[in-house]
């Protein structure tokens, strides 16, 4: 009896370090649309101007983009690209009866 208690104690203690490790998460994986904003971020100040836009489309107007310039503030912020990207490769709804 007293060899399986000193079997267990000892593979206890042994394991005891395994079990204690902490783990950390890695971080979450860019998406296609956060790569595209980071990489037409040219001043790398967080938010995408008109003219940083335009170099990914051209075909962006002015009106295209206060559309998603939710905030009036000259620029899209993260969340604002991701809905102008969103919205530009979703397929348009198609017209009621057809």
């Amino acid at each position: 009896m007293m060899k399986i208690i000193l079997a267990s104690a000892t593979l206890i203690a042994f394991s005891a370090p395994a079990l204690a490790q902490v783990t950390t998460q890695a971080p979450a994986p860019q998406t296609a649309t956060q790569d595209k904003f980071a990489k037409h971020d040219a001043d790398k100040d967080g938010a995408l101007t008109l003219a940083e836009v335009q170099v990914a489309d051209a075909k962006v107007t002015q009106a295209d983009f206060d559309k998603y310039d939710a905030d009036k503030s000259k620029s899209l912020s993260k969340a604002e690209f991701s809905k102008w990207a969103e919205a530009k490769t979703s397929a348009p709804a198609s017209a009621p009866g057809q």
